[in-house]
């Protein structure tokens, strides 16, 4: 009978462990996830560009931000190669396109792949590119081409 006791004594212990064992991975798991959205959430769009003093009223062609790095223009979803031959087709048919800002979507946050992709359009076809970055300032797309001139 008193092993029978015992045994009753230790379950309860062990049960308790469980629990505490339980709630410390939760916590555990709960502190990793705010540590990622914490990273997640830096402005890496600062790193390439810089602020932009007495920018266009008025800009040629407005982009919003969309998901998985692409752009959205008037209701349609462009990748940064559909957004270039758009650019070149206004060019060709006479509406050229000198200035472009790229603004936040109504459901997408301004990313770093979309400021690369918009400054690649921007060197390649020779417009200013604008951006106005998640806490609402107006900045220029900085473009620095790494080559060597060639004698």
């Amino acid at each position: 009978m008193a092993g029978l006791y015992h045994d009753l004594t230790i379950l309860p212990d062990d049960d308790m462990n469980k629990v505490y064992l339980s709630r410390l991975l939760r916590t555990c798991t709960l502190v990793a996830f705010m540590a990622v959205l914490a990273a997640c959430g830096r402005d890496d769009i600062k790193s390439s560009t810089a602020d932009a003093t007495g920018g266009p009223t008025q800009y040629d062609l407005t982009v919003l931000a969309d998901k998985d790095g692409q752009f959205e223009l008037q209701g349609a979803t462009l990748n940064a190669e559909d957004l270039r031959g758009h650019i070149r087709y206004r060019n060709e048919t006479g509406q050229p396109v000198k200035t472009i800002l790229l603004k936040r979507g109504e459901k997408q946050k301004v990313t770093n792949a979309q400021v690369t992709g918009l400054a690649g359009i921007a060197r390649d076809l020779k417009v200013l590119a604008f951006v106005e970055d998640n806490d609402g300032r107006l900045k220029v797309i900085r473009i620095e081409d790494n080559v060597a001139p060639t004698k």
